[in-house]
């Protein structure tokens, strides 16, 4: 059958989810002294983004590469949403010990806007610097302005992940299967939504270098 040909789509698929497997593997080992988690998931997404559109044959190699290539802008980006993720875990916290129905809701609304934003941040940020040159306001910026256009497609990102999360929990037994299995699924799910909305991004900095051009002239 041509399904199962070597150069078919069954190989094709396994072939993604392996590499998919590897680099999140990668990624993990060097999100260990925390304080490089920015720079790992520029160069998880970097080479992540390259499987999807069938672009890069190999990972260990190109991940390494990213890495070290983004690893200031992205550090910088990290400490500054580390900061943020420390402060809202301490908000959470105390709302937590002092009971949910003692919190007033406009605060319990704002910390969870707030939380919303951060996550959002964090799930837009580091591709951005990976596929764009930009300073690192100009990364937070266009993180925002990402956000907004694909927020639903950045929500179902997030549901995913707790959805994953309570897979976790519930199915403790299978934890392997399930973190391996989930994580390639949203990787793959979150390159999808990254790569539509890239494309547009693209064609609006060429139109904007090309109007800078042209009044330059």
């Amino acid at each position: 059958m041509d399904l199962f040909k070597y150069d078919g789509p069954f190989w094709h698929f396994i072939g993604i989810v392996t590499d998919l497997f590897i680099l999140n593997v990668l990624c993990l080992i060097c999100c260990i002294p925390i304080i490089t988690i920015g720079p790992a998931l520029t160069a998880k997404y970097d080479v992540a983004l390259r499987i999807v559109r069938r672009e890069e044959p190999a990972v260990l190699k190109p991940f390494f590469v990213a890495f070290k290539k983004n690893f200031k802008q992205s550090l910088i980006a990290w400490l500054f949403l580390l900061v943020a993720c420390v402060l809202l875990m301490i908000d959470w916290t105390w709302m937590y010990e002092t009971g949910w129905d003692n919190v007033p809701t406009p605060y319990f609304a704002g910390a969870v806007f707030v939380t919303v934003i951060v996550s959002f941040v964090i799930f837009t940020i580091f591709p951005i610097i990976s596929r764009f040159e930009l300073t690192v306001v100009e990364a937070f910026k266009t993180s925002a302005l990402f956000s907004m256009l694909y927020f639903f497609g950045l929500l179902a990102i997030v549901i995913l992940v707790l959805f994953s999360a309570f897979l976790c929990i519930k199915y403790f037994n299978w934890l392997p299967l399930i973190l391996v299995l989930s994580h390639v699924v949203i990787v793959f799910c979150h390159c999808l939504v990254l790569q539509n909305g890239f494309k547009k991004l693209e064609a609006r900095f060429i139109t904007d270098d090309e109007e800078e051009e042209s009044s330059e002239s």
